[in-house]
């Protein structure tokens, strides 16, 4: 478990590093602001030392939950009703009460224990995926390679290219995550 959470912590710094070093390229040239879709920088007028700042909160925020994830969060056990498949669980693990899955998307869950630790793994993920996705993106555009001019004219808008990727990160980590709870909570009945 230790070995995990050092892993990630890694990444998810490496990851963010590499972010930062593709996006100071644009960010150091001269108007180089001015493409920033940051919505601090974009809607807020937040200079490169405030962006620097509100990321490194953010992402000691994630660490803080990763932690919490891997140390301290204890997974739900005992439940009212025996859950029958992934779903079942998350919905006795969240609110306590199975058929409510679909809830977790929009409603604030009971047991805000398990949300914290769950948003903490996924959302490293997530933040890893999309880190590297975004450095790829940068110094592509930045060094204009071909394949990559090639690729923004086919699909005319790569971000939405990127977003969707990120969205389905999110998704299918959650999912695995949930589905590995079910597992184990059945390996241990």
């Amino acid at each position: 478990m230790k070995m995990k959470f050092i892993l990630l912590t890694f990444l998810l710094l490496f990851s963010r590093g590499c972010d930062f070093y593709s996006t100071s390229f644009w960010f150091f040239q001269e108007g180089g602001m001015e493409g920033e879709r940051n919505p601090l920088t974009y809607f807020f007028g937040i200079g490169w030392t405030g962006l620097l700042i509100s990321k490194m909160i953010i992402i000691l925020g994630i660490i803080g939950l990763l932690y919490y994830f891997y140390f301290r969060y204890k997974r739900p056990s005992l439940f009212n009703q025996e859950p029958h498949n992934y779903q079942e669980l998350a919905s006795l693990q969240y609110f306590e009460q199975p058929g409510r899955f679909y809830q977790i998307f929009y409603k604030s869950p009971k047991n805000r224990k398990v949300l914290y630790a769950h948003f903490g793994y996924v959302v490293t993920i997530v933040v890893i995926v999309g880190s590297f996705l975004a450095t790829f993106h940068n110094l592509s555009q930045f060094y204009s390679f071909a394949f990559y001019n090639t690729f923004m004219e086919i699909v005319i808008r790569p971000l939405f290219v990127i977003y969707a990727l990120i969205i389905l990160t999110f998704v299918l980590t959650y999912r695995r995550l949930l589905k590995r709870e079910y597992e184990d909570y059945q390996s241990q009945r």
